[in-house]
């Protein structure tokens, strides 16, 4: 079996080949006669697209794409017929409607990069979005070029594809030398740097780099850099200029939650997206309701609704009163009130059966809070400390029963648990309860495509509102928290985080000293601090 080395020496030899420009049309693209004008119908993701009786050299061209990519310059000799005198006739006409066509339908068209004699291009670009429009790049062989910074490298098991939130086009990497030329632009290199290692000609890694720089995932330097044979320390201090570091919009910008925006909405991406149910007929659906685990059981106290209704200050009180409280006071903390709060934050109130059209057949619940197509994917796990009526202890929360069941009594744990909390939303003192919130990631995952865990941190953000609201109108001390340990959930909470992954948290307490809950009468306009400063400076504004 030859050595990597012989690999690569054997890719140099070869690498006096030059690049050529092929063409073809996306995969999911159908070329139809439209009978009997000769016109073409064009079916893809975007639409239709129809060429009112176009030339015939454009049909042959569009149904060879359709194959596979082409070279146009053999489409057009293969086209070119005989004068007279047997001299050829160059169809220019032919030629330049071909050419027009191409560059209307440039969202459609892949193109690719080959060698001459080669069988397999080198990559290929492929249009992610209806908006997008390819040109190569234009890349000076004297200056630095490197990735974008929003780039990156995956597989789904056939061959490695280059992506970045900021482009419109994906680069599919066919051969091992491309793949070379990629794995040397992590850092600010000169493209004559690559040539000695990618097994390609300079012309060759000049087309790669014009394609990447074309597909919008090549930086390429402000300015030529520092001189080469410079010392180390003056190539260190006269590092090139990129003009993507240099923008304060992309700056706000993390490359991977570019990525996440982007792929969890439209418009940038050619990927599957909402209810497709891409995981049917491989793995059987979660269940509308979780399954309980074992453990000690603590039925919970449900409230009264009139003393409810009688005791609830108006919305506006509540949520002009809503604050995040980091101070707990002395005044015990009960189960009767973690009951209320549970009851009316997250209780199933209800099944029914699942929709006709839908294929997983589980009934839908129907809780106090929203959730995208009635998922309910959240679980909640109150872990409690020196609260009236309930042993100290880590527990789920059933949400059909209404009742706790103890999943972890170690007091390492728990005490692990409340110390996160504490760094993570700034406590000043501890509180009585951390609710850890989790999510069935298969509950959304099996039915949805591209928005599955972008859905859950909404839920997430629903959910805690609710908290925040019944938490402030039963006169509790409420903060939210920032997403926890997963190592910890898995540990304290008895869950795998690929499966039930943390998301979320809240804690609850007694209001401290001096705090006035507005279940007693907090609504006193003077109480609603800025409401009157907010409106006027809006008015000021104009």
């Amino acid at each position: 079996m030859p050595t990597s080395d012989g690999i690569l020496a054997a890719a140099r030899a070869a690498g006096g080949a030059r690049p050529r420009a092929l063409w073809s049309l996306r995969e999911d693209v159908l070329v139809e006669p439209v009978e009997p004008d000769g016109s073409l119908l064009l079916r893809a993701r975007w639409g239709d697209f129809r060429l009112d009786r176009p030339h015939p050299l454009v049909g042959e061209t569009l149904r060879r794409m359709s194959l596979g990519p082409i070279m146009l310059e053999n489409v057009f000799a293969g086209a070119i017929p005989a004068s007279g005198d047997g001299e050829p006739v160059v169809d220019q006409a032919g030629q330049t409607e071909v050419l027009r066509v191409l560059h209307r339908l440039q969202h459609l068209v892949v193109r690719s990069l080959g060698l001459e004699d080669a069988a397999q291009p080198l990559l290929s670009v492929v249009p992610m979005a209806r908006e997008a429009r390819f040109q190569p790049g234009r890349v000076d062989p004297a200056r630095p070029v490197r990735l974008s910074r929003f780039a990156f490298l995956r597989t789904e098991g056939s061959g490695f594809v280059l992506e970045a939130p900021t482009a419109l086009h994906r680069v599919e990497l066919h051969r091992p030398e491309s793949a070379r030329v990629v794995g040397m632009l992590g850092r600010p290199v000169r493209p004559a740097e690559i040539v000695p290692e990618s097994g390609l000609s300079e012309p060759a890694v000049l087309a790669v780099l014009a394609q990447l720089s074309g597909a919008g995932l090549l930086s390429v330097a402000e300015d030529g850099g520092p001189d080469p044979e410079a010392s180390v320390e003056l190539i260190r201090l006269s590092a090139p200029t990129f003009g993507e570091d240099l923008d304060p919009v992309l700056a706000a910008w993390s490359g991977v939650d570019l990525l996440f925006h982007t792929r969890s909405t439209t418009g940038r991406h050619d990927g599957p997206f909402g209810a497709t149910y891409p995981l049917r007929g491989r793995t059987a659906p979660e269940p509308a309701l979780r399954p309980l685990p074992d453990g000690r059981r603590h039925p919970l106290a449900r409230p009264d609704l009139k003393q409810v209704l009688a005791a609830d200050p108006v919305l506006t009180t509540v949520i002009e009163g809503r604050r995040s409280i980091r101070e707990f006071g002395a005044t015990p903390f009960t189960a009767e009130q973690l009951g209320e709060f549970l009851h009316r934050t997250v209780r199933v109130r209800g099944l029914r059966p699942a929709p006709a059209d839908d294929p997983s057949g589980e009934p839908v619940s129907d809780r106090p809070y929203p959730s995208g197509d009635g998922a309910y994917e959240l679980e909640f796990y109150p872990a409690v400390r020196d609260c009236e009526g309930l042993p100290d202890g880590i527990y789920y929360y059933a949400p059909s029963e209404h009742c706790l069941i103890a999943v972890n009594e170690s007091p390492e744990e728990l005490d692990e648990l409340f110390a996160e909390a504490a760094v993570g939303a700034r406590l000043v003192t501890p509180p009585a309860v951390v609710v850890a919130i989790t999510s069935r990631h298969r509950r959304l995952s099996w039915k949805f495509s591209g928005l599955a865990y972008a859905l859950t941190l909404k839920h997430v953000g629903v959910v805690t509102q609710s908290m925040y609201l019944v938490g402030t109108a039963m006169g509790l001390a409420t903060c939210a928290l920032r997403s926890g340990d997963i190592g910890l959930a898995d540990r304290a909470l008895g869950v795998d985080w690929r499966a039930e992954t943390r998301v979320g948290g809240f804690v609850l307490g007694t209001l401290p000293e001096g705090g006035r809950p507005i279940r007693e009468g907090w609504s006193d306009p003077a109480d609603f601090v800025g409401w009157d400063e907010c409106a006027n400076e809006v008015s000021a504004r104009g």
